[in-house]
This record gives structure tokens, C-alpha cells and sequence, in this order.
């Protein structure tokens, strides 16, 4: 085991991500795909393993009292190795916290550039009470999300263009979740589709406009999503469409067989959007693809007096079990 001193150094990695890791089908599948984009990226990637008392599920290589292994660090070494075999380039660095998974992904997010949660895990009933792990970073993560289902895990049949798509409704979140798809694309090579969903307010709205209004307004916004994406990567393939119907079934007809579902994590949706569940949680529970939801960046953050503010972590209980590309693979036979 290795202490802080002997973690790679800053700056070794442009980007960091951090992936939750529980032992669970679920956890793996997020690791791969965490492990691909970390190498895609060339960024340093954080496994974490939080819990409190001992996990329930371990790797079938290991025996209880057999090694001087507890069942959390087990975990993470398996995880660790998993990596290492599948991308011996990448830079991986693995972590134990003490506390509530939730509570550690998101004090993790902050120095990290993507989070990654697999779609489920060993939440139980009490998880369901306080919410699911992917909820609770979808909501108060201080990076980009990304949520990964088992479906991501299979390869096409057929070689197919990469299809990035991203949801748009004029918002500053949807800025930004445009410009996450957008550089997306320029390092998968692959092309962006923006879908704009639009309905007429509901009968006894307080506010009616004439019924062409909206439609001029959603044709506007496509134009104006475009010119946008021309001018961050011209060299990507961007169309944008409006579609006349709901967010959330539009956007999950739309991304099925894409490779990636980009979504802001606040938007135009109100009161009523908040009673039934964000857009971002709703596409992130029932797509069919990765999701990212593309949460603003720590630095981006107004504090209360609207100056934006950065934040250190808090002292947490933390086990670091840090290796790079040669060392983990010596590990990875643990």
C-alpha cells in the first residue's frame, strides 16, 4: 500500500475521473466504461470503494483470512486490476473511504473532471429511502455525471457511425451539456445530433401565446444550437432537430442505439418538472445508453454572494492504493 507522497503527481493527467466502485455487475460495467474514456481522454482514474462496515460483495478470488486483504480492499484491488488489464496505460489510483457512498462521490467530484455511477448497486431498501446513489450525484455532484446501464456494455452488431445526442432547450444548462457533446465527439470521431422538445402550454395557462409562436421559437432555437456548434468544433458532424412532444420519451426515442445521451442538469422545467422527477433523473434512470448529465464544474459555482467560490474537501477516513500502468500490472495477478 502506498501513501499520498507516492500518488502521481499533479499534472501528470489533464483530466481526473473518479468512478464508484461495490463490487456489483453494476459497479463493473461503470468501471469499463470509465477505464475506455479515461483512456480515450488520457486522464487519471480514481476507483472508490465508500461503505460503511464490511461489503457484501467480493471477488470470487477471495478468502476470508487467506491474505492480508480486508473484503473492501479486495474490491478495489480486483477493480484495479481490471483496468490494468484492460488499458495497461492508464494512470489508476484506488481509494477506500469510511462513510456513505453518496457523501464520497460527491466530496470526490470536486477535484474531479467526470463522475461515473453505475445505474444501480447495493443501495437496499434503505437506498431507496434516501434515494439512489446516481440520484443524489445527479442532483449535488460538482462535475459532469455519468451514468452507465448494463445495455452500454454490449457491442453493436453491425460497425456503425458513433451518434452522440444531446437534449437543448435554450438554458444555460443545456449550454452546457452542448458543449460536453460536442468535445465528446471530437475525441470519439464521432457525429452529435441536438433535439429540442416542445409542447404548447397546458389549456388555462396563465400565459398563451399564439400557437405559431412556439414553433418559431423552437426553430430559433435550433438555429441558434447550431451556429453555436459550428463554432465550437466545425469539424464534428452536428445536425439539430425540433421534435413536438415531452423531454423525456422524445430524448429516450431519439438515443436509442446512440452511444451517449448528454443532458444539462437544470433547465426550463418549473414546478411541474420537479414533481415528476428532472429530466436529467428520468433519462438517467430509463435509457438505454450512457447518460451524461453535465453538471457545472466546481469552479463554475456561484456562492451565496453570487461570487463563484472554490471549495476544499472534507477529512474523510481514506484508504489510497495507488498504481500506475507497470506497477498495476504486476497487481493485477493479486
Amino acid at each position: 500500500m502506498q501513501k499520498d507522497s507516492d500518488l502521481p503527481e499533479e499534472g501528470q493527467g489533464d483530466k481526473t475521473i473518479v468512478v464508484g466502485v461495490d463490487g456489483s455487475a453494476h459497479s463493473r460495467l461503470a468501471l469499463k466504461w470509465a477505464a475506455d474514456e479515461a483512456k480515450r481522454c488520457g486522464s487519471l482514474l480514481r476507483v472508490l470503494h465508500a461503505r460503511i462496515g464490511t461489503p457484501n460483495d467480493v471477488p470470487p478470488w477471495y478468502e476470508p483470512g487467506a491474505s492480508d486483504l480486508s473484503p473492501a480492499e479486495a474490491i478495489v484491488d480486483d477493480a484495479v486490476g481490471l483496468v490494468a488489464t484492460r488499458h495497461p496505460s492508464v494512470l489508476v489510483q484506488g481509494e477506500i473511504v469510511e462513510c456513505p457512498v453518496s457523501q464520497a462521490l460527491i466530496v470526490a467530484s470536486r477535484s474531479a473532471d467526470l463522475l461515473v455511477v453505475g445505474a444501480r448497486g447495493l443501495g437496499g431498501f434503505e437506498e431507496l429511502l434516501l434515494g439512489s446513489v446516481s440520484d443524489q450525484c445527479i442532483e449535488y455532484a460538482h462535475c459532469p455525471v455519468a451514468i452507465i446501464h448494463p445495455d452500454t456494455d454490449e457491442p453493436p452488431l453491425l460497425a456503425v457511425e458513433p451518434q452522440i445526442v444531446v437534449g437543448i432547450d435554450g438554458s444555460l444548462g443545456s449550454s452546457r451539456a452542448l458543449r460536453w457533446a460536442v468535445h465528446e465527439a471530437q475525441i470519439r470521431s464521432a457525429s452529435v445530433k441536438a433535439v429540442y422538445a416542445w409542447q404548447y402550454p397546458p389549456v388555462g395557462a396563465f400565459v398563451m401565446g399564439p400557437a405559431k409562436g412556439f414553433e418559431v421559437v423552437a426553430h430559433e432555437i435550433v438555429d441558434a444550437t447550431t451556429e453555436h456548434a459550428r463554432r465550437l468544433a466545425p469539424e464534428v458532424t452536428f445536425t439539430a432537430v425540433a421534435s413536438f412532444g415531452a423531454a423525456v420519451p422524445t430524448l429516450l426515442a431519439e438515443c436509442h442505439g446512440a452511444d451517449l445521451l448528454v443532458v444539462g442538469s437544470k433547465g426550463h422545467g418549473g414546478f411541474r418538472a420537479a414533481l415528476l422527477g428532472s429530466t436529467a433523473q428520468q433519462c438517467a434512470r430509463h435509457a438505454t445508453c450512457a447518460v451524461i448529465v453535465a453538471r457545472p464544474h466546481l469552479s463554475e459555482e456561484p456562492s451565496r454572494d453570487g461570487k463563484r467560490s472554490v471549495r476544499t474537501e472534507a477529512p474523510m477516513s481514506r484508504t489510497d492504493r495507488s498504481l500506475a500502468p507497470d506497477a498495476a500490472g504486476s497487481k493485477s495477478s493479486t
